[in-house]
This record gives C-alpha cells, sequence and structure tokens, in this order.
C-alpha cells in the first residue's frame, strides 16, 4: 500500500478540491468535522489519514467515500464506466424526497431512451 500521507497524488487531490469551492484549511476542517490540524498536517505530508479523516472529507466533498480511498491510494483504481456509476448511485442516495427520486428515475429513462433512438437510427 502507498503512504497516505506522503502520497502526492491524495495532497494535490485535497488542495484541487479545496480549490474549486475557494476553501481554506479551516473551511475544510468546518466542513468535516476535522481539527484543521489535522489538515494542515495532511497537506503538508506529516501524517497518514485515518478512515474517521477520510469519511470527513468525503463527506465535506460530498464525494464517495471509496473515491477517496482509491485516491489515497488505499483501494485499487477502477476503470471509468465503473467510477461513473459509482458516483451517480452515490448521488442518488443523497436524494431522500420521493418526487425528487422519481423524477431522477424518469430523466435517467429518458436518456436511456434518446440513446437507444439515436443508436438505432445509425
Amino acid at each position: 500500500m502507498v503512504s497516505v500521507g506522503k502520497n502526492h497524488r491524495f495532497k494535490e487531490w485535497l488542495i484541487k478540491e479545496m480549490g474549486l469551492r475557494d476553501w481554506s484549511q479551516a473551511d475544510l476542517a468546518r466542513s468535516s468535522e476535522l481539527n484543521r490540524a489535522v489538515i494542515n498536517k495532511l497537506l503538508n505530508g506529516q501524517s497518514n489519514p485515518s478512515p474517521a479523516t477520510l469519511e470527513g472529507i468525503a463527506r465535506a466533498f460530498r464525494v464517495p467515500i471509496e473515491s477517496v480511498y482509491r485516491i489515497a491510494g488505499l483501494l485499487p483504481n477502477i476503470p471509468e464506466e465503473d467510477r461513473f456509476i459509482e458516483d451517480s448511485t452515490h448521488l442518488l442516495r443523497q436524494i431522500k424526497d420521493s418526487s425528487r427520486r422519481a423524477t431522477a428515475l424518469v430523466l435517467i429513462k429518458a436518456l436511456v431512451s434518446e440513446e437507444e433512438r439515436e443508436n438505432y437510427k445509425r
């Protein structure tokens, strides 16, 4: 396994994700419910994240926990198509309202039908 704290990929990903949200270390600490010192040590490569730390970061960034574990080098990489399914499933699970779930299903079915029609015309 890769030593996560020394894993430049994880550190770079963390910095990139914070930048996309225009978050400071304090913002990430607050959103992940982690101590700011933990975030600082991760960004400086001084510590390895615990499972609770990875879970907090995933929750803060609203990404699948498996993705964070993969970026940290603790799970193997998966093909892009599987990553898409993982991300989609994660997002769909966040929809709690039954009418919104029904809407999401209708939209997915419409996209599949549209693609089937396009493929049939070829």
